[in-house]
């Protein structure tokens, strides 16, 4: 009798044990897509980042070329009012 509840014991802490490990090795797979989602986030996050870099040098650029712009349309005007002053 005592044997048998013993094989009993053993028995379930066999099928616990393959029951464990089942589980642990869910969570291992779930815990690597996670890791391959981050890094994967990681990645985009830095293209991102990239990509506003450029955007703000673009911009600073062009704030640059439209101000030299502005600059030498307003000296187009001021030349034309002076001609056609002088035309006057």
């Amino acid at each position: 009798m005592e044997s048998q509840a013993l094989a009993e014991i053993v028995q379930e802490l066999a099928e616990t044990t393959i029951a464990a490990s089942e589980t642990i090795e869910q969570f291992s797979d779930r815990l690597d897509q996670i890791t391959t989602q981050v890094d994967q986030q990681g990645q985009q996050i830095f293209a991102l980042t990239n990509a506003l870099q450029t955007l703000t040098d673009n911009q600073t650029t062009l704030v640059s070329h439209i101000a030299h712009l502005t600059e030498t349309l307003e000296r187009i005007a001021t030349s034309l009012e002076t001609s056609n002053r002088s035309v006057s």
